[in-house]
């Protein structure tokens, strides 16, 4: 499969890279991934590459600037990343998408993808140039580390609530910079370090991302105002919803009638 190497500098000077089939159309579905990974990473972007020309859509995946842990040239990764600067860079990539010529977009998230791809939808400069949403395996990122399947996640939520204090400290001690266990952050186990400051943004209590897919609170305000077709896919596995799938799939369709299956989404847009 071919690809335009693609990049962007965005107005705070990080370089962000991204991939772009060669195929000019009208509409072009951005992908935004999840915590860490980046535009070339996950399985389904071959997939998307081969199937989307198919019907009349180009598509261009790209880096945000929380991939990898980090990045030791510049100030990036999800590491040090703060949840609400999504912001700036899917407004610069979908920019980038204009300049290029096209004119609708499909706006894909993956797994935290998908709660950047909703908080933009109500923050972004270009939400009125989006035609659709592709929403991967959705999830509440906040929510999970402290409940489970409904339940509460009782000890992934003793090491949220230690590392808060811990991260607090750091800050009032001018130290915000300062990386945290290994195993900071992870809703399900802790999988990666945060420094203090991004462990606050993502998991105090005034994050931003609570503003994604709350999942917990049963209630979906973001997501209810979205006005155009919206495609969710979850697996059966490893969620990171905070609720049941099942229970998931319920509210997102009870909180937005433009929720779709495939056939109708592709219809529609």
């Amino acid at each position: 499969m071919q690809y335009e190497f693609v990049w962007i500098t965005t107005k705070d000077d990080l370089d962000l890279y991204g991939m772009m089939t060669p195929e000019k159309n009208k509409r072009v579905l951005i992908n935004i991934h999840g915590t860490a990974s980046n535009f070339y990473e996950e399985d389904f972007i071959d997939n998307f590459a081969k199937e989307l020309p198919k019907i009349g859509v180009s598509l261009l995946t790209v880096n945000n600037r929380g991939a990898y842990v980090m990045e030791s040239y510049q100030n990036s990764g999800a590491a040090v990343e703060k949840f609400e600067d999504c912001i700036i860079d899917i407004d610069e990539w979908i920019e980038f998408a204009l300049k290029k010529g096209f004119k609708e977009i499909i706006l894909s998230g993956h797994s935290l993808g998908t709660e950047k791809v909703v908080y933009y939808m109500e923050n972004g400069k270009y939400a009125d140039k989006v035609v659709g949403i592709v929403l991967l395996a959705p999830a509440d990122s906040y929510g999970s580390h402290r409940l489970h399947g409904g339940k509460l996640n009782i000890e992934t939520k003793k090491r949220v609530d230690l590392l808060l204090k811990e991260s607090e400290r750091l800050i009032k001690e001018g130290k915000g910079d300062t990386l945290l266990t290994r195993y900071a952050y992870g809703s399900h186990t802790g999988i990666m370090p945060k420094t203090a400051e991004s462990f606050i943004n993502f998991l105090g209590p005034k994050s931003k991302l609570i503003e994604g897919l709350p999942f917990v609170t049963g209630k979906l305000d973001n997501y209810s105002k979205i006005r155009c077709p919206i495609l969710v896919i979850i697996g059966d596995g490893n969620e990171y919803t905070g609720i049941s799938i099942k229970d998931t799939l319920k509210l997102m369709q009870k909180e937005n009638k433009l929720t779709e299956e495939v056939t109708s989404f592709i219809k529609k847009i």
